[in-house]
């Protein structure tokens, strides 16, 4: 072959082999270090979508790895809002654009770049892109993260009630205020006091608040607020105080069976503030007189924090105690209220009558009996 027809022949397979010239085209991933995969938070779908929540207050780190990187690329971190409306470049090269919000780092391996959010609140939420910018590339070789910024329900203390005390009548409102991502359910449940239920509301109350327009002395109790989302739940107790006029019950009792005439006679006063010793007392007959302590009929005066008891302790009781009409006095600093009580045989026998007791005399060791018996009744209260 004449050397001008070879070189002609070795032109044209060049340029045939140019053309078919291997174009390597950058490959990016991204690597979840924190969260990683062992928490449950990142979810992997069939689209190769991935979604990471993140615990807000938590750091955050992705790792964007180049294979065959191109000499001169650059690697770009992007994030886009949910809503589109925000649009932030995160660094450029290895320096953060931001270092407040952002940290920018070597990864661990040569072609790599580590993105770590420092603390994550809802303004970081959105779409995360690593690009591989190249000369002559049409679009940027990329990888995406979709994150998600989620929150433990939590109640706001500085937001709700505390210990409340409120007076008889007055109208009474509790709040409840809570934060978490998803949005938590909040309801209330009553936990302490004279019943489990939430007047006019039942066993529960859905929301942030209950209210009261008329207080009453049995809304008095604990109250617990319970906010809960799928990460996890909250409580936040209330206790409620009523301050209230005493409210009054009398009524007889034989403490011991075998001594069937040591009757005992109780005044049970209920109130906040509670009465002291000096504001309860009874008064007996027509007209009336005040009972005080003697041998036969001792008063005994037992202290149960908000219910107090002034009893009457008969030993024995006679005829001439029977068909007589008892008034129990009680006062504090909210009134004074009084109920009268007529105490016959009915009141505390369920069987034969009080002449077939032949109930007369002193026995001074049943009374001795009686006392240590109302001593055990006021530990048993307390």
């Amino acid at each position: 072959m004449p050397t001008g027809q070879f070189f002609v022949v070795l032109l044209i397979l060049s340029k045939v082999l140019c053309q078919h010239e291997l174009v390597i085209t950058p490959e990016v991933t991204i690597y979840d270090e924190k969260p990683s995969l062992d928490t449950g938070r990142i979810m992997v779908f069939p689209n190769k979508t991935v979604v990471v929540e993140a615990l807000q207050g938590e750091s955050v780190i992705f790792i964007c790895n180049i294979f065959n990187m191109i000499p001169n690329a650059r690697v770009i971190w992007r994030r886009v809002s949910f809503d589109g409306t925000v649009t932030e470049t995160v660094n450029d090269g290895l320096m953060s654009r931001d270092m407040s919000r952002w940290k920018i780092g070597q990864g661990k391996q040569t072609n790599s770049v580590r993105l770590e959010i420092l603390v994550v609140d809802e303004t970081y939420a959105g779409y995360y892109t690593c690009d591989c910018q190249y000369t002559g590339s049409v679009e940027p070789a990329r990888a995406e993260r979709i994150l998600r910024v989620v929150a433990q329900a939590k109640v706001l203390p500085f937001k709700s009630s505390y210990t409340t005390t409120v007076t008889e009548g007055d109208r009474m409102t509790l709040y409840c205020e809570a934060f978490g991502i998803p949005q938590p359910v909040v309801y209330w449940s009553r936990t302490g006091g004279s019943s489990s239920l939430i007047r006019d509301y039942g066993i529960s109350k859905p929301g942030e608040v209950i209210e009261f327009s008329s207080v009453l002395p049995e809304d008095a109790g604990e109250y617990m607020c319970i906010v809960e989302n799928r990460l996890g739940i909250d409580y936040w107790p209330v206790k409620v105080s009523v301050r209230h006029k005493p409210q009054l019950k009398i009524y007889a009792t034989v403490p011991i069976p075998q001594l069937p005439c040591n009757i005992h006679l109780y005044c049970e006063v209920s109130a906040s503030p509670a009465p002291e010793e000096s504001e309860i007392f009874w008064n007996v007959g027509t007209p009336s007189r005040r009972i005080t302590s003697t041998s036969r009929m001792n008063l005994v005066y037992l202290n149960g924090g908000n219910t107090r008891f002034l009893a009457v302790a008969f030993n024995p009781i006679i005829s001439s105690d029977l068909n007589q009409k008892y008034t129990c006095t009680a006062s504090n600093s909210l009134g004074t209220v009084n109920q009268e009580f007529v105490l016959n045989e009915s009141a505390w026998l369920m069987q034969g009558s009080f002449a077939d007791l032949k109930c007369t005399g002193t026995d001074k060791r049943a009374g001795l009996l009686i006392f240590c018996m109302l001593l055990i009744f006021f530990f048993l209260i307390l």
